[in-house]
């Protein structure tokens, strides 16, 4: 043989020697690393997961994907064995955890439990051999490994677990777990080789990449992949024992990798704390927050990323104002600050916040870019409505609207999209936007209340103390949000963590710091809202009883939030005496007025002196209400006789005129209007024929005018229209339109309904047909809803903020609740004849309430039908409703004969 074949037979042979002795050194070490195929979503681990519990804070098993995880090991190893011998085989064991995918729509977890031979013999046994009685334990062979399946006597699965090299790996899927056999079955695994390092202080690791952490963390109006570039490639998390007994925190070190341009955003720049804390509502849902030293610099980087953009309008955009926004970015000081918050309609609030070394400057910065851009023919720069930049006050504030689309996002890149129109004013320090002018006035009516962030003890000290200083930060209250947020998850992360992962959990916030070639991440897990006790999870409380001499002669009203020491509830007594009440249950006469308040209670800057008045009306005039510390003025304006005083249909946001604040309805169908100079009502539009309006009539903004939407008892549908500088109703083209249903009679019980989503209006008939029509009154669908009762009449039933809508079909003593659609929720029977007064409630949050008063009591239920509260509220009069978010407490205002009760409901 030639000397060269001889070389070729020993390269193979150290070939072959060298494979066989890596795969015999890989079988032989075992690492728990090697273990995990390659498509795990994220990775964690902990020593004290299953025995760390702290009665007094939260506990590490709390956390969502750790609660999941510990479930779905427990599922398996305690139902098989005695629960002791599970703990002692647990107790202190560094277990791991994967996620993977099963389908595009179902994740499920690998868990694998280091074992000590003969320790845990006993354990292996038993769990190998369960309680007949039980239990059955199936076993096949897959890929070289023999699969363990336990079933119960139903056959139901609890689980599939394999041993392998003193280790226990178990999924409560088996297609995972034959995905782990043929892993280990394969000469050279390709595992995701997560390890992470070994310290006494680390409770818990978690390991996952941007992807994943950007699922959780965007918000579903914000641009996901956007906010996916302020995050690492991966993390790979150390939990340990925080100060505060209420918050988890994760910390990480990663590399920079592909995210050098985000970090060119921050160099120079030091990380420091949220400063504005009391210009943070409450209610915020959604916080993002960049950390500003040098404004100089951060302008000229964030120039250089924004016309890297491969948006085409952006850097059109971009080009046509370069030269305004050197000034823009230097005015900058500190903090820029963008809140989204829920409303009742769940539609998005937004208000950025941008802290400034000079707030005139600043203004006057954003004004000339915002008129750059408005000036222009393209599509991107068309103003949203044709009307004059005008600064209207209100509550000691100009509010100012800017005639160009999505300017924060033009200004600060696309997370701060979402501005379809933009409002500007000033507070202290700092220029506020927001993205309509309902938004604005909002916020400055949440920061005159002091509903801020700085304020609330619980959420101070998450400002201060458990957030870090940082160059990004991305907050989210998770419950408080559930209804837009939680519902745009994948339905895969959905699927694993259940319909309630956060039981416990309601703050999730990410925190970067940029270094050269580093990222400093901190997440915290945590709560600020205090936690409700489960014995009283559900009860009517009853909080305060204030009782009267006289008897009641109209429902109490509320001035304030009933979660604030400073609201106030109004009474009238048969002495039609006005009767001012306290949280601290004070009860004093302030006035007397012509009769029982009949309407709703609308708050407007009537005066404009930077406060809020209270308008209401009874049946001969409408009282402007005054408030100061324990009193109330009332000043009365007498009503045109045959006005309807039910309801009081307040002009807010875009909608509120220079004079006009308010509208209500004349039986003769006609709109009336109380104009804020000439302190009276004036006749604003007729309808023809005299022919009543439903009530409640609809107040819309059309591109910044006034119309008015309302439907007469024959059928009649009016959409009228006040052009700039107008002062009379005109119906718009196309209407009035003559509603027709299939029969010959037609009538109707309720309101028509403008849906703005879908920019279309809906009714429905006594008979049950439910009409749809277009912008200009065309019929677009009918349906007949199902009528399983000869005599029961049908109504359209708006929330009281008219943001939505449910049906109602009704008889003399049953209730059947339909939603949007026509299809059946629930059904209430026996309810007393003519003494039933139904309302509807979306109070923000996800939170929907319809309250039925049915004689002297109040039912409480959600549209799923289910009851609130233990029992129901007594009431002679409808109650008022409120519902704090931050303390999860539904707040009730009901009144009997001679007394006032104030009721709370505390509610997950």
């Amino acid at each position: 043989m030639p000397k060269n074949g001889w070389w070729i037979i020993l390269a193979l042979s150290a070939l072959l020697a060298g494979g066989l002795g890596y795969g015999w050194y890989q079988q032989s070490r075992a690492s728990v690393a090697s273990f995990v195929p390659a498509d795990a979503l994220l990775v964690m681990d902990s020593h004290e997961l299953l025995t760390n519990s702290d009665p007094a804070g939260l506990s590490i098993q709390q956390l969502p994907l750790f609660s999941t995880a510990v479930q779905r090991l427990k599922r398996l190893l305690y139902s098989a064995t005695d629960s002791t011998q599970a703990q002692a085989l647990l107790a202190k064991k560094t277990i791991r955890y994967s996620v993977h995918p099963l389908t595009k729509t179902a994740l499920d977890l690998i868990f694998c439990v280091p074992l000590d031979a003969p320790a845990d013999g006993v354990f292996l046994q038993r769990l190998q051999q369960p309680d007949p009685n039980q239990f059955r334990l199936l076993s096949r062979q897959y890929a070289g490994q023999t699969i363990f399946e336990l079933r119960d006597l139903r056959n139901q699965s609890y689980g599939s677990f394999l041993l392998y090299h003193d280790h226990l790996i178990g999924s409560p899927s088996a297609l995972l777990l034959e995905n782990v056999a043929r892993h280990l079955n394969q000469f050279f695994r390709t595992s995701t080789g997560v390890t992470f390092p070994e310290s006494a202080d680390n409770l818990a690791h978690l390991y996952l990449n941007a992807n994943v952490l950007g699922q959780f963390l965007a918000d579903p109006t914000a641009n996901a992949s956007l906010l996916r570039t302020f995050l690492p490639q991966t993390l790979t998390l150390q939990f340990r024992r925080s100060a505060s007994p209420t918050h988890w925190l994760g910390f990480a070190t990663d590399p920079i990798t592909n995210r050098q341009e985000v970090a060119g955003l921050f160099a120079g720049q030091t990380p420091h704390r949220i400063r504005n804390g009391a210009l943070i509502p409450q209610r915020t849902a959604t916080l993002y927050h960049l950390g500003i030293s040098d404004p100089a610099r951060f302008g000229q980087s964030l120039t250089a990323l924004l016309r890297a953009t491969n948006n085409t309008q952006l850097r059109t955009r971009i080009g046509r104002v370069a030269s305004l926004l050197p000034g823009l970015y230097n005015a900058l000081s500190g903090d820029v600050i963008l809140c989204r918050s829920e409303s009742s309609n769940t539609a998005i609030g937004q208000v950025l916040i941008l802290e400034a070394t000079d707030v005139k400057v600043l203004s006057q910065a954003i004004q000339r870019v915002a008129f750059q851009l408005g000036g222009g023919t393209t599509s991107a720069a068309k103003p949203i409505a044709a009307r004059p930049n005008v600064a209207r006050p209100y509550l000691g504030h100009q509010l100012l609207p800017l005639p160009v689309s999505e300017l924060p996002a033009t200004l600060f890149t696309n997370l701060f999209a979402g501005f379809s129109q933009t409002w500007m004013t000033q507070h202290g320090r700092c220029v506020v936007l927001a993205n309509s002018e309902e938004n604005l006035q909002n916020w400055i009516q949440q920061v005159n209340s002091h509903a801020v962030w700085a304020t609330d003890e619980r959420l101070s000290a998450l400002l201060t103390q458990t957030l870090r200083p940082a160059h990004f930060t991305s907050f989210t209250r998770l419950p408080r949000s559930g209804s837009s947020f939680l519902g745009q998850w994948p339905a895969a992360w959905q699927n694993l963590l259940g319909p309630a992962p956060f039981d416990r959990v309601e703050n999730l916030a990410y925190q970067a710091t940029y270094g050269q070639d580093r990222i400093l991440s901190t997440v915290v897990l945590g709560r600020t809202a205090r936690q409700a006790d489960t014995t009283v999870l559900g009860r009517v409380l009853l909080r305060k009883r204030i009782p009267f001499n006289a008897s009641l002669i109209a429902s109490p009203v509320v001035a304030g939030r009933l979660s604030d020491p400073t609201a106030q509830i109004w009474a009238q007594n048969s002495a039609r005496q006005f009767v001012l009440l306290t949280t601290d249950k004070d009860k004093i006469v302030q006035d007397t007025t012509d009769g029982p308040i009949r309407s709703n209670v609308v708050a407007v800057d009537w005066r404009n002196n930077g406060q809020l008045q209270y308008l209401f009306m009874t049946d001969r005039s409408l009282y402007v209400a005054d408030l100061g510390t324990k009193r109330v003025h009332l000043q009365r304006i007498a009503l045109p006789a045959g006005l309807e005083t039910s309801y009081l249909a307040l002009l807010s946001g875009s909608r509120q005129q220079s004079s006009i604040v308010a509208l209500m309805a004349h039986r003769d169908g006609s709109i009336y209007a109380l104009d804020r100079q000439q302190q009276r009502l004036t006749k604003l539009g007729s309808a023809p024929g005299k022919v009543p309006l439903l009530l409640p009539f609809q107040v819309i903004d059309q591109q910044g005018q006034l119309a008015v939407l309302g439907l007469q008892t024959n059928g009649l549908l009016h959409f009228w229209t006040m052009a700039s500088g107008r002062t009379t109703l005109t119906d718009s083209a196309h209407f009035p339109v003559r509603l027709t249903a299939s029969r010959d009679s037609v009538r109707f019980a309720g309101p028509a309904l403008w849906l703005p989503a879908s920019n279309q209006f809906a009714t429905v008939t006594t008979e049950g047909e439910l009409l749809t029509l277009g912008p200009t009154g065309g019929l677009i669908s009918r349906k007949q809803l199902y009528r399983p009762l000869r005599d029961g009449t049908f109504r359209l039933f708006p929330d009281a903020e008219q943001t939505g809508y449910v049906l109602l079909r009704t008889t003399d003593a049953d209730v059947a609740v339909l939603d949007a659609q026509g299809n059946r929720r629930f059904e209430l029977r026996g309810l007393k004849p003519n003494q039933t007064h139904v309302q509807y409630h979306r109070l923000g949050a996800g939170v929907e309430v319809l309250a039925v008063k049915s004689g002297n009591f109040t039912t409480l239920y959600d549209l799923a039908g289910n009851r609130i509260g233990n029992r129901p509220i007594p009431s002679d009069f409808p109650v008022t409703l409120q519902y704090d978010d931050q303390s999860n407490e539904l707040y009730i205002v009901s009144s009997i004969q001679k007394a006032v009760q104030l009721f709370s409901i505390r509610i997950r």
